[in-house]
């Protein structure tokens, strides 16, 4: 189902029920830039839920509704995504709050978007087909290649636009506004960010590293003093660059070396981020982010790295069981930027011999002994913390190749353990 094709089917239905429906936001954008888009956002005069449940039924797509926004997402069965909304006004009873809606016009809908680039709409009505409407200058701003705000109050109602504001800068290339610039800073000063909840705040920093060159990114919000938002600890230091600047490489490496491997790429630059303060800070950073327990897990492993690093590149760890010893607990980002540390150093035999260990590492953490805790215990064991102890130096000397069969293994045991059976 091509897009051009479910628009005009989505136009039809909206004629038939005598509602005006618009092409807005991004995708408007995006389509002005000639840049390829696959979401699609969509507002409707009228009851954008009810009009979305009809497009729904009629094309089999799954649906979800958001009623506090009036708002509904669709998944067609090809996978394209579509929102589609009522027009509506926004209210915001307190800085950094999420905003009170209500039914309006388009004009209004538009007047609520955060950049003037992200307020164009175009009319799909059959009598308004093509019909742009830019009450902002949207338009002139992407000739000029601006990011501008509506009115001065943007950023404090909304915060999450000041990150949201570097995210578009970056991605297109452009630049902030003077005005806009200002009043960025002057958001960012009176610590509204502060307001935003974990999930809102987690939610645009994961959206800005997850750009196809966060490094610019990063560097603006250091630039920008916005570091701090996550931890006042948190510095982008001539270090932290080079390892942010190196993640690309090293994402690249893993994915052709490891194609089954799902690397989290905003995750891998959090931790880069985060990997040279301690662990209490990236402790807290963490809460403030409001992190899932599997995202936790990940980003305080990068604490570590730079000690794992140490160990490899002094020799500390030469045999595969010393090195599966010391990465056997990191998870594959982990080791992403165990990688983007080194290649950031410049040591090009360096990192081809991190490469090898690596490569060597995750083969071997798929090895398995053929003999189990059972095993031990018809040896005449009893069960306890030994069998521990036991089966990892029996697995070591598996993947230092000691042994290779289960008879060389009950050997060992026979010889390291005095273990017969």
């Amino acid at each position: 189902m091509r897009q051009r094709h479910l628009l005009k089917g989505i136009c039809r239905l909206a004629d038939e029920r005598g509602l005006s429906v618009y092409l807005v936001g991004g995708v408007v954008r995006d389509l002005l830039l000639k840049r390829e888009t696959w979401d699609l956002d969509l507002t409707v005069e009228g009851d954008g839920i009810a009009f979305a449940r009809l497009v729904a039924d009629l094309y089999g797509a799954g649906l979800a509704v958001f009623e506090r926004f009036a708002t509904a997402r669709l998944t067609f069965p090809n996978g394209l995504k579509m929102d589609i909304a009522t027009t509506r006004r926004e209210s915001y009873e307190q800085p950094a709050l999420l905003p009170t809606v209500q039914p309006a016009s388009i004009e209004e809908d538009l007047s609520r978007r955060d950049f003037t680039i992200n307020a164009i709409a175009v009319g799909l009505n059959q009598r308004q087909f093509g019909r742009l409407l830019d009450p902002y200058g949207g338009q002139r701003d992407l000739r000029a290649r601006t990011i501008r705000v509506l009115h001065a109050g943007s950023f404090q109602d909304d915060p999450t636009r000041i990150f949201r504001a570097i995210r578009f800068e970056q991605r297109f290339g452009f630049h902030l506004e003077r005005a806009t610039l200002g009043l960025l800073a002057q958001a960012a000063s009176s610590n509204l960010v502060q307001r935003l909840s974990g999930p809102r705040l987690q939610n645009e920093i994961l959206l800005l590293f997850a750009e196809r060159n966060p490094a610019r990114a990063i560097a603006r919000l250091g630039q920008l003093k916005l570091l701090r938002f996550l931890h006042s600890r948190l510095c982008y230091t001539p270090s932290v660059k080079r390892t942010v600047t190196a993640v690309p490489k090293a994402v690249a490496w893993s994915a052709r070396r490891f194609p089954d491997s799902a690397i989290d790429r905003p995750i891998v630059y959090l931790m880069a981020m985060s990997s040279e303060v301690s662990q209490a800070v990236v402790a807290t950073m963490i809460r403030r982010l409001a992190l899932s327990r599997e995202q936790a897990k990940k980003v305080s492993a990068g604490v570590w790295v730079d000690r794992a690093l140490k160990k490899l590149t002094n020799r500390e760890a030469t045999r595969p069981s010393q090195v599966y010893r010391l990465l056997h607990d990191f998870p594959d980002e982990a080791l992403v930027l165990l990688l983007a540390k080194e290649v950031s150093r410049q040591r090009g035999v360096g990192s081809n011999q991190l490469k090898c260990r690596i490569a060597a590492y995750v083969k071997n953490r798929t090895m398995n002994t053929a003999l189990t805790g059972r095993d031990l215990q018809a040896m005449g064991l009893k069960p306890g913390p030994q069998y521990k102890t036991i089966l990892e130096k029996l697995l070591d000397a598996r993947i230092d190749g000691v042994v290779t069969t289960e008879a060389e293994e009950r050997a060992f045991l026979q010889k390291r353990f005095g273990l017969v059976g």
